[in-house]
C-alpha cells in the first residue's frame, strides 16, 4: 500500500519531489536510489500480449495422474484424460508424420506423449518445437503401447501406455538451460546449486519430499496418541555457551544480540517448569559448524521433553515413535543385539521388546566408537600384558595403556584387492593405527614385528602362543592401536580403522540375521533393508577440555583440569556417582543416551538437572562458568518455583529421513539445503548488506 502510494505521487509530482526522495529510501535494500532510478522505464513496461498470457493461467487441469491411469488401465483404454507436467525428455522425431515425447508429472511419474499428423496436426507441431522442461497441459486418449499389448491381460501395473495428443496448452515455456545440463550432468552431485528446484522436478527428489512429509505426519501421530503437545518455541533467542558456534542476530539496540538456538534446550526445561507434562515440537535449530554430507547450518529436529519422568520413559516413548516410523514407512522392522552376538528381529508391536543398551566403555572397548554399526561383527582384543606379554612403551605409555588388535579374516585374494583406504592418513583424524597385510607365509609368523614401534612382546612364550591363538592367513589384515583406559578420543584410531573397513568390504563380516522365532533369515533380507538399533548409555558426565588435536607423535593433548560437558551442563549425573562430583569428576557418568541405528546416532538426551543448587555448583565449580547467573538465571529462577523432575530427547530429523531413504547424506531429504561453504546458491545468500542498513543496526564493516 505504501508503494503504491509513492508511485501515485511519483506520477503526480515528479523525480525532483519530497515523496521520490521517500520512494528512494523504501527501495534502499533493493538498490534502488534516486540516481538510478528511471521513472519512465519503471512505470511504463509494454503489458505482455493478453490471448497468450491468459491462456498460461486458464488451462485444463488433470484429471488423472500418470500412477493412477498405470493402476486403472483395464478401464481407461481409448478414454481421453488430461495431464499436467513438464517436456521429460526432448521430442524424437520417428517421420514427417510422427513424434513421440514425453511428459513428467507432478509426481516425478513419466508417460510417453504421441502426436501424429492423423490424430493433430497442431500438436504435432507442438511436439516439434517443444523444449526440455516446458511446462504444459495436455489432452488426449490412451493406447496400450505395441510392445505392451500382450500384458494388459495379466493387469501388469508396470505396462506401458501412450497418451495419443488431441490438445496442447504451453502453460510457461522452458529455455534450452535444461538441454545443456543433459548432456554434461552424469550424477545428482554434479547438479548445480542454484538450479536446486529444477533438480527437485525429479522422480527421485518428489519422493524424498513425499518421504520426509509423510515422516513429519507418523511422527505427529504417534507423539499425539502418547499424550504429548505440540508447543513451538521462539527462534530468537539469546546467546549461551552449549558447544558449538552461534548465528547471531543483531537488534537496533547498541551491542544487543539474539542469538538463533541451537536446539530448544533452555526453552523446552522452561515448559517442564510450566506445568506442561510431555512437549514436542519438530523444530528448527542452527548451529555455525563446519559442514559435511550429514550436516547443515540450519536443520530440523524431533525436540521432546517428559515431566516426573526418567530415562527409562524417554527411551520407551522413543522407541514407539522409530518404530512406528520404520514400520509406517519403510514396512521394516528393527534388529537388536542379542547376548550371542546375532542381530534378533525387534516386535514394533511390543512395547516391552527394547532396543540393546550398551554403556559408552563397552562401546569403545569393542568398537572404538560412540555410535558403532552393529551390523558388522568386528570387534577389537586386547593384547594385556597378563595374558600375552604385551606393554606399551614410549613417550605417551601411561597415558595410553592399552593396545588392542583388529581382524580382517580373509579380506583380500591378492594385494591388488587390498582397500588403499583403510591405510590413507587423510582418512584419520589424527593417529593412523598401525595395519598389516598378511600376504605370504612369512607373514603369519613375523607380523608382530610391525607394532614393535609401539609395544614391547616381553615374553617369547606367550607371544608363540599368541601366534597361534589369532592363526593368521594369507588375505588376513590385522589392525593395531593403542588408547587410554577411558577413552575421549572417539572415535579411537582402531574405531576408525573399523569404519573404514564396513565401507570398503560392505557385505563381509555381517552378522546372522534371525526372526522372532530365533531361525536365521539372513539369505532373505536385503542388506539395504537391515536397521540395527542400540542405546548407547552411561557416558562420561564430564570431558577434559583438547587443547590439540595433535602433538608431535599425532596423539590428541588434553587438560585435565579444565572440564567440558560431554553433552551439555544440564545433563544429572548417575546417582550412583554423586559423591565424586566432589573429589574426582571425571569418573561420573551422566544419565545420557543416544540413540544409534547402523552407525548414525540418530538421537540424544538426558535425564536433566532441575535442582538449583546443583546446577549451580556444576556451572560454577566443575565448569568454571563464571557468569552463570546472567547466562541461566532464567532457568534457575524456574527451578526454584517447584520445577518437576524432568528427561527429553531429540532426534534428527533430517537423518532420520535421509536414512529411511537409503542416502548417506541429508542434503537429498532438505528442500533446498546449503552448500559446503554455509551458502544457499538458490538465492545467493548469505549476501551483501549496504552500509545505510548497518548503521541502523550499530555495525560497521572492517575493511
Amino acid at each position: 500500500m505504501m508503494l503504491a502510494r509513492n508511485i501515485r505521487c511519483l506520477k503526480k509530482y515528479g523525480s525532483n519531489s519530497k515523496c521520490f526522495v521517500l520512494l528512494s529510501l523504501r527501495f534502499r535494500n533493493f538498490s534502488l536510489s534516486r540516481t538510478t532510478f528511471n521513472s519512465k522505464n519503471a512505470l511504463e513496461t509494454e503489458l505482455p500480449d493478453k490471448d497468450n498470457l491468459l491462456r498460461k493461467f486458464i488451462f485444463k487441469k488433470k484429471t488423472h495422474t500418470v500412477q493412477e491411469i498405470t493402476s486403472q488401465l483395464d478401464e481407461l483404454i481409448g478414454k481421453e484424460v488430461t495431464l499436467n507436467g513438464w517436456i521429460s525428455r526432448k521430442p524424437r522425431k520417428v517421420s514427417k508424420k510422427l513424434i513421440f515425447g514425453e511428459l513428467r508429472d507432478g509426481n516425478g511419474d513419466i508417460t510417453q506423449l504421441l502426436a501424429s499428423e492423423d490424430s493433430s496436426k497442431k500438436c504435432l507441431e507442438f511436439l516439434k518445437t517443444a523444449f526440455l522442461e516446458d511446462a504444459i497441459s495436455v489432452t488426449g486418449t490412451i493406447a496400450i503401447r505395441r510392445e505392451a499389448k500382450n500384458q494388459v491381460k495379466q493387469q501388469d501395473t508396470d505396462c506401458k501406455w501412450d497418451l495419443i495428443l488431441k490438445e496442447y496448452n504451453i502453460l510457461n515455456k522452458s529455455n534450452d538451460l535444461p538441454s545443456k545440463l543433459l548432456e554434461t550432468i552424469k550424477k545428482n552431485s554434479d547438479f548445480p546449486a542454484n538450479l536446486r528446484y529444477l533438480q527437485l522436478r525429479s522422480k527421485y527428489y518428489q519422493d524424498a519430499l513425499k518421504l520426509r512429509s509423510k515422516t513429519a505426519s507418523i511422527v505427529r501421530k504417534t507423539l499425539n496418541l502418547l499424550n504429548f503437545i505440540e508447543i513451538e518455541t521462539p527462534l530468537l533467542f539469546k546467546s549461551t555457551p552449549e558447544g558449538a558456534r552461534e548465528f547471531l542476530v543483531p537488534t537496533r539496540k547498541p551491542r544487543q544480540f539474539y542469538a538463533l538456538p541451537q536446539s530448544p534446550q533452555q526453552y523446552k526445561q522452561l515448559l517442564m517448569a510450566s506445568g506442561v507434562n510431555k512437549y514436542y515440537q519438530i523444530a528448527k535449530c542452527f548451529r555455525d559448524e563446519d559442514l559435511r554430507k550429514d550436516r547443515q547450518p540450519e536443520f530440523t529436529q524431533v525436540d521432546m521433553e517428559l515431566a516426573f519422568s526418567n530415562a527409562e520413559d524417554v527411551m520407551l516413548n522413543v522407541e514407539q515413535v522409530v518404530k512406528n516410523v520404520w514400520q509406517d514407512v519403510r514396512n521394516l522392522n528393527f534388529f537388536k543385539l542379542n547376548k550371542d552376538g546375532d542381530l534378533i528381529k525387534v516386535n514394533h508391536l511390543d512395547a516391552n521388546d527394547n532396543f540393546t543398551k550398551i554403556p559408552y566403555l563397552k562401546a569403545l572397548e569393542n568398537f572404538g566408537i560412540d555410535k558403532p554399526d552393529l551390523r558388522s561383527g568386528l570387534t577389537f582384543k586386547p593384547l594385556t600384558f597378563e595374558e600375552y606379554g604385551v606393554k606399551v612403551i614410549g613417550e605417551k605409555a601411561e597415558e595410553f595403556p592399552i593396545f588392542e588388535i583388529c581382524i580382517l579374516r580373509n579380506a583380500f585374494n591378492n594385494t591388488k584387492e587390498t582397500q588403499t583406504s583403510l591405510f590413507d592418513a587423510q582418512n584419520y583424524k589424527s593417529r593412523i593405527p598401525i595395519s598389516v597385510s598378511i600376504e605370504s607365509d612369512q607373514d603369519c609368523l613375523n607380523w608382530y614385528k610391525n607394532f614393535e614401534k609401539i609395544v614391547k612382546f616381553e615374553s617369547n612364550t606367550k607371544l608363540q602362543k599368541l601366534i597361534l591363538e589369532l592363526n593368521l592367513q594369507k588375505g588376513d589384515i590385522i589392525a593395531g592401536s593403542t588408547r587410554s583406559k577411558l577413552p575421549y578420543e572417539n572415535p579411537t584410531p582402531l574405531g576408525r580403522f573399523r569404519q573404514l573397513s564396513i565401507e570398503a568390504y560392505p557385505t563381509k563380516w555381517r552378522r546372522k540375521l534371525l526372526n522372532f522365532e530365533n531361525k536365521d533369515i539372513t539369505e532373505s533380507v536385503k542388506p539395504k533393508d537391515v536397521f540395527v538399533a542400540s542405546w548407547i548409555v552411561d557416558f562420561p558426565l564430564f570431558s577434559p577440555l583438547e587443547i590439540s588435536e595433535t602433538d608431535s607423535n599425532g596423539y590428541p593433548v588434553y587438560n585435565y583440569y579444565n572440564l567440558t560437558s560431554t553433552h551439555h551442563p544440564f545433563t544429572m549425573c548417575n546417582p550412583k556417582d554423586y559423591d565424586l562430583l566432589s573429589t574426582n569428576p571425571l569418573k561420573v557418568h551422566g544419565e545420557h543416551y543416544d540413540l544409534v541405528i547402523n552407525g548414525v546416532e540418530l538421537g540424544g538426551g538426558s535425564r536433566r538437572i532441575h535442582d538449583t543448587s546443583l546446577q549451580k555448583y556444576i556451572f560454577n565449580n566443575i565448569l568454571k562458568i563464571g557468569n552463570y547467573q546472567q547466562l541461566f538465571g532464567h532457568l534457575l529462577n524456574a527451578f526454584d518455583i517447584g520445577c518437576p523432575p524432568h528427561a527429553g530427547l531429540a532426534i534428527g530429523f533430517d537423518r532420520m529421513c535421509a536414512m529411511l531413504l537409503n542416502s548417506e547424506s541429508i542434503r537429498d531429504v532438505v528442500a533446498f539445503p546449503k552448500t559446503k561453504t554455509g551458502a544457499d546458491a538458490v538465492v545467493n545468500s548469505p549476501s551483501d548488506v549496504s552500509d545505510i542498513t548497518l548503521q541502523e543496526y550499530h555495525i560497521k564493516k572492517l575493511e
